[in-house]
């Protein structure tokens, strides 16, 4: 009988045992008995709960907002997009459910708010003036878009629940600039590189150094001793690894990008020391190129020129993109002129200078045709170049 009450002591103690082990675990799965410091920073429309073993914040039950203004929206002003996000606890306690349906200022911009980590939702708006209803102000400095974000419970529109203002400042460069011009002229070129996708490059007449201000409408217009400022940008494509290199950039009497006669600003990716006035700020370092020259003191008796320019999408990480110039190597005649890769500009008119036929390339007087025989010299020292 002795060693019976000996076994129940011993398996008593043993099931003690048992439970005194196991209760950390259970006290750690159970919220209401946790420890007090939740070890994370919730936001104050959030509570701090135990889920799995670990601390986490979710929105807490039975909130109840009545101050619209508190729903502050959280922006990431990108590139190309404008990301607005904006708090799902507070949302809820507006009396919004699991699903959000939002619209921009046009109401063809709508769909339902994306789901983000840490209680957030999101809609995203395009940078692009007009685009979703956006407002745009440009104030010399920077561009500035605006928007209206509306809250809806479902697509049948009845009640706007909560309109949210937001707006996104850029400072101006010429990405910036391009896209907020009315009438830019600027040409684009769409260049498929094997095993990389595609990249878009877009190249503009500026007005000045700060390639902010381009030209706009049908061609520029410039006294002969006006300087003219060329930028070119890959918009689309790996930026951080190719580099957008200027080529080959020469101007020509008419739109013909193979016209014979020639006069090179750039060749083989230098610029032609023989003309003091052009000055390459930026080619083959980074995703834009840029050059100005003074255009009208090498054409002569032209009135009307065109740019062109062979652009050449350079990887960094398997080539040296930043050209090297030096005298020797200006008179080293390169490869051809890739016709696909170049893009065109113009007519750029002499202040005065008579109307052209751009689509077939001619003057529409015969003053032009009459200028040629005086522009024989400058142009055939043009060609040694």
């Amino acid at each position: 009988m002795k060693r019976m009450v000996g076994c129940d002591l011993l398996w008593l103690a043993v099931a003690s045992c048992v439970l005194t082990l196991a209760s950390p675990s259970t006290i750690q799965e159970d919220p209401s008995t946790a420890p007090k410091d939740c070890g994370i920073t919730c936001r104050p429309e959030e509570e701090c709960v135990l889920q799995d073993g670990n601390w986490t914040c979710v929105c807490s039950q039975g909130l109840n907002v009545s101050d619209i203004q508190s729903l502050q929206p959280e922006l990431d002003c990108g590139p190309n997009e404008i990301k607005v996000y904006l708090d799902k606890c507070l949302l809820g306690g507006l009396g919004f459910k699991e699903n959000i349906v939002a619209y921009l200022n046009d109401r063809n911009c709508r769909e339902i708010m994306q789901n983000e980590p840490n209680n957030w939702v999101s809609i995203t708006s395009p940078v692009v003036a007009s685009a979703c209803g956006n407002i745009l102000e440009n104030n010399g400095t920077h561009a500035i878009y605006r928007n209206t974000l509306s809250l809806a419970t479902d697509f049948i529109i009845r009640d706007f629940l909560v309109n949210v203002n937001f707006q996104c400042t850029y400072p101006l460069d010429m990405k910036t600039s391009l896209q907020i011009a009315l009438q830019p002229i600027v040409s684009s070129l769409n260049i498929d590189v094997s095993g990389e996708g595609e990249f878009t490059v877009r190249m503009a007449l500026f007005q000045d150094q700060s390639y902010t201000h381009p030209y706009e409408g049908a061609k520029v217009v410039l006294p002969v001793e006006s300087l003219l400022y060329v930028g070119a940008i890959l918009e689309k494509g790996d930026t951080s690894r190719f580099k957008l290199l200027l080529r080959n950039c020469y101007a020509t009497p008419t739109n013909d990008r193979n016209d014979p006669v020639k006069y090179f600003i750039i060749r083989d990716s230098c610029p032609n020391q023989r003309d003091s006035t052009i000055n390459v700020e930026e080619n083959g370092v980074s995703s834009e190129s840029r050059f100005s020259v003074q255009m009208f003191m090498f054409s002569g008796n032209y009135d009307l020129v065109f740019l062109h320019c062979e652009v050449y999408l350079c990887d960094s990480t398997k080539e040296e993109c930043e050209p090297t110039c030096s005298t020797s190597q200006l008179r080293r005649n390169g490869p051809g002129i890739n016709l696909a890769q170049v893009l065109d500009l113009g007519p750029i008119a002499k202040t005065g200078a008579q109307t052209l036929d751009t689509s077939s390339g001619t003057p529409s007087t015969a003053g032009f045709l009459m200028a040629w025989p005086m522009l024989f010299l400058p142009v055939f020292l043009a060609q040694l170049f």
